[in-house]
């Protein structure tokens, strides 16, 4: 197994993306680190589905928008394994709002949920990482922080988004040569924040996509598991949207 004798730490990892990506990471050999900020028994479910599989995981709950909790979630993961090979930064959501009705409130609330939250967490994993000699940070971006790709309503979000690309760059080249920092730009994911959508919304997402349909989160995660193998690859935002930008052009 690729991943074995890993420890991976995978934020906002109690279902979708972060917990396609935690149940990926422990199939193919890694010791997970589950991590949610309210979704406790959820969370706790993921470590137990994992467990079922013949996988280690624990899970450890923490809000990384605070940065006490922050130390918290890496000391504890620090306690059990002794050692950081791998973190995702997950967490993250979208709120959308008509520019102007925003505040200073609505714009700090997502920029912290959705970028702080991965400085944070990026700036205790690189202190593990750079002691140990080595490591891989993978940030959680969107299409919709790329660039021509963000949506009227929702500035904020893709804002924060597009934050994370230029800060996953950034980082690279500060951690280089030992720990490679990369970003997953996600398009249409079959998550729970989907299946909520109204139909005429999801009839409206699918239109958008070269493939016609939503991207399961099992299939993006492998866009993760290359990215904790690869010893190549680092800076680099990987767009995995079903052919969304090709509609944009």
């Amino acid at each position: 197994m690729i991943l074995e004798g890993k420890v991976a730490l995978v934020t906002g990892s109690s279902q979708g993306i972060g917990k396609a990506v935690a149940l990926k990471f422990a199939e193919n050999g890694a010791r997970v680190v589950v991590n949610s900020r309210s979704s406790i028994l959820e969370g706790q479910n993921v470590v137990d589905e994992i467990k079922k599989l013949g996988g280690e995981a624990v899970y450890i709950q923490a809000n990384v928008e605070d940065s006490d909790e922050v130390k918290r979630l890496f000391s504890k993961t620090l306690e059990i394994h002794q050692r950081l090979d791998i973190l995702v930064n997950n967490v993250g959501s979208s709120a959308s709002k008509p520019f102007m009705e925003t505040d200073a409130d609505y714009w700090f609330s997502v920029m912290n949920n959705n970028f702080i939250s991965t400085v944070l967490c990026s700036i205790e994993a690189a202190r593990i990482m750079r002691a140990q000699g080595s490591g891989k940070i993978i940030n959680t971006s969107s299409v919709r922080g790329l660039e021509h790709a963000g949506r009227p309503g929702n500035m904020a979000y893709c804002a924060a988004k597009a934050a994370i690309n230029n800060f996953t760059k950034n980082l690279a080249k500060e951690l280089a040569p030992h720990i490679t920092v990369n970003a997953v730009a996600p398009g249409f994911v079959h998550t729970p924040y989907v299946d909520g959508a109204p139909e005429e919304v999801k009839k409206n997402w699918l239109s958008q996509s070269l493939l016609g349909r939503f991207i399961e989160p099992g299939e993006i995660a492998d866009a993760y598991l290359y990215l904790a193998t690869t010893q190549v690859v680092t800076g680099e935002i990987i767009v995995v949207d079903g052919g969304f930008n090709l509609k944009l052009a």
